[in-house]
């Protein structure tokens, strides 16, 4: 007798413990966590790592959405001036800001961390360099003035959006100098501790991450700003889709955070789940070799934008879940053009392939990824229906990179993000082949979309820079070597009782504030 209780003890303890709806107080996200290296600002560079480590530490400057843009707003720095030059930046540092340990935040901890960053040499070091702020001269370039002052002095004038703008970025992340410092080990700046540990101000810490499991964050009572409504944001390991979705409708989690299109269908007439969507900082799209056959000819290359199906990428494949975009800027960013000026016209892009001298069209190779060979499979059949005959070879994404950086295809299918959230983050890679990215990959040597592109990263005047962008998306749309498909849809799956989300994940994967998220 006794030993039935205690069976069904044991059961019912574990049906509390698995099937628990969730605590009010409680955000529980399913998502797939495989992809998370490092939880250290100075270091990450995923974006579920990027969401997570902003919730823990406040940047030197933020960014919130303004009319549909986003646009670099003060955090840690409450203000700044710009000298007349428009090399020096002066940063007011925010007074009060406490980090975990309950130490004020002040210059010293932010000089630190740029520094830190720089010696680090992580993925996103680039950034600081990028604006001539580099390891070699960073004494001189990043100076504590005071206890609440710092000052940056970059190489040249750039347009104060895209300096900014980098300041937006996690390695901005103010970490706790001497917290860091009494885990550095070896000289590595405390980065094996902040693997897996915070010694941030953000309005949450990282209690704990175990691998493949579960990452818990909790609410930081030190936060100088509006005290989040939540006092913990759990993310459990899900890896697979279906799963998440079974979860949501149960109401064992609050949120389902990688969702395939199918499962969102799903769940869209579910009762007590509601579906949050925003565009996303990524494109898809086609890249054509400018030094390979056909492709020397722009004719030809306007052709292939012509034979695509863009309503019908959106529609059938992405199942609605992407937005209609044909520029390198994407929407929401400074700079968008609206323009969309290809949709499929199979007489037209005949007709200037028969221009061009192949009226018969001709053979080519075609690269993707394993991720986007459905795409590929459409952007197939379309080219068909005008002659070109697209090998398609689907290979690992490692793979297809290493041959697309060396200008070793002819035709690929690719996706491309943005880090930090300015036009120039996305002409230079798109227009600029001095960069050497993307134009450069697919041979597209044109000095003029080079020199507006550079022309534009200079120009202090919003009105004049857009009118800019604007002149060098027209050309590229006629000369350039890509046929932007769509922009992607950051979408989840949410519990109706989950408030605030939506105002939260506007700015995904840039910004996203769960101080904004409160359960009903």
């Amino acid at each position: 007798m006794r030993k039935i209780f205690w069976i069904i003890f044991v059961i019912l303890l574990l049906s509390t413990l698995f099937f628990a709806k969730t605590p009010k107080d409680t955000l529980v996200i399913a998502a797939n966590t495989d992809i998370l290296i490092t939880l250290d600002p100075g270091a990450v560079y995923e974006v579920l790592g990027g969401v997570i480590v902003d919730a823990c530490y406040d940047k030197l400057v933020d960014l919130e959405v303004v009319n549909g843009v986003l646009t670099p707003s003060p955090e840690v720095a409450e203000s700044w001036d710009i000298s007349e030059d428009g090399r020096t930046y002066t940063f007011h540092i925010r007074k009060g800001i406490k980090f975990i340990s309950g130490r004020e935040l002040t210059a010293d901890d932010v000089v630190f961390t740029l520094k830190r960053h720089l010696k680090m040499e992580k993925p996103s070091s680039w950034m600081l360099p990028s604006l001539g702020i580099n390891k070699e001269n960073m004494e001189d370039t990043i100076r504590k003035l005071d206890d609440y002052t710092v000052q940056l002095t970059f190489e040249k004038p750039y347009s104060p959006n895209m300096v900014l703008g980098i300041l937006t970025f996690d390695f901005t992340g103010v970490v706790d100098k001497e917290e860091v410092l009494k885990h550095e080990v070896d000289g590595d700046l405390g980065e094996a501790w902040l693997t897996d540990h915070s010694a941030g101000s953000g309005p949450f810490y990282l209690e704990s991450w175990e691998r493949n499991a579960h990452v818990i964050l909790r609410v930081n009572k030190n936060y100088w700003g509006e005290k989040p409504k939540l006092n913990a944001v759990i993310f459990r390991d899900v890896p697979e889709s279906t799963t998440q979705r079974l979860l949501l409708e149960k109401g064992d989690v609050d949120v389902a955070w990688n969702l395939l299109p199918e499962n969102i269908e799903e769940l869209k007439t579910k009762e007590g789940i509601k579906i949050v969507s925003f565009p996303g900082h990524e494109v898809r799209y086609v890249a054509m070799n400018c030094g390979w056959g056909p492709f020397k000819d722009p004719k030809v290359r306007l052709a292939v934008k012509y034979a695509i199906d863009y309503e019908g990428l959106i529609k059938e494949i992405k199942k609605g879940y992407a937005t209609k975009v044909q520029g390198f800027i994407m929407k929401g960013y400074f700079g968008f053009v609206e323009d969309t000026p290809f949709e499929q016209n199979i007489e037209k892009a005949k007709q200037l392939l028969a221009e061009a001298g192949y009226p018969d069209g001709f053979e080519v190779e075609f690269l993707t990824g394993t991720e986007w060979q459905e795409d590929a499979v459409k952007i197939q059949a379309d080219l068909a229906k005008i002659g070109i005959k697209a090998n398609l070879v689907v290979m690992q994404r490692s793979q297809m990179y290493a041959k697309y950086r060396q200008q070793g295809h002819q035709m690929v299918l690719a996706r491309w993000g943005s880090d930090y959230p300015d036009p120039d983050a996305l002409a230079k890679p798109f227009a600029d082949y001095t960069t050497k990215s993307l134009a450069w990959r697919n041979m597209w040597y044109d000095e003029y979309a080079s020199q507006l592109t550079k022309k534009a990263a200079f120009e202090k005047n919003p009105d004049k820079r857009a009118q800019i962008y604007e002149d060098l998306t027209e050309y590229w749309f006629l000369n350039g070597p890509f046929a932007i498909l769509y922009q992607v849809v950051s979408y989840w799956a949410i519990r109706d009782n989950v408030k605030g989300f939506e105002e939260a994940a506007e700015g995904f994967s840039l910004r996203f504030d769960f101080t904004k998220i409160y359960k009903e």
